[in-house]
């Protein structure tokens, strides 16, 4: 009985608040302010997860770079302003979930993988040039 009560919480609770934060992320964003968004991130770069390993990435508006933590990589940087993609085909599939493809200016892509309410708080984060300073 309490594991139905736990699932149910879990499905009732999750969902409203991920919106919440999905929004305040956004609003963070508009108004200039840090940012972190919850994912799992892969890339070929050197030093960077091979497999899809579960962090944040931290977002300062005008800044030209955003940066990747986790516990077992605790700072990766690399340049916002590129171009935002979908991945090859096949390489993930969820309703909730979505895989992106991020093209920075230098250096191999970036592999996103972000609840799909975050989506457009990653578009504007990732693919707005900074500004200039």
């Amino acid at each position: 009985m309490w594991e139905i009560l736990g699932e149910l919480a879990v499905l009732l609770g999750d969902g409203p608040l991920r919106a919440l934060r999905a929004r305040r992320a956004m609003r963070r964003l508009r108004a200039g302010k840090q940012t972190r968004l919850p994912c799992a991130v892969r890339s070929g770069r050197p030093g960077w997860p091979a497999e899809y390993t579960n962090g944040s990435l931290l977002f300062t508006p005008g800044r030209a770079e955003a940066a990747f933590g986790s516990r077992a990589y605790p700072y990766l940087e690399f340049p916002v302003g590129g171009e935002l993609l979908d991945p090859e085909p096949g390489v993930w599939h969820d309703e909730d979930w979505a895989a992106k493809r991020y093209e920075p200016a230098d250096g191999g892509p970036v592999y996103v993988q972000v609840h799909s309410r975050y989506l457009p708080a990653l578009g504007v984060a990732l693919v707005s040039p900074p500004s200039k300073n």
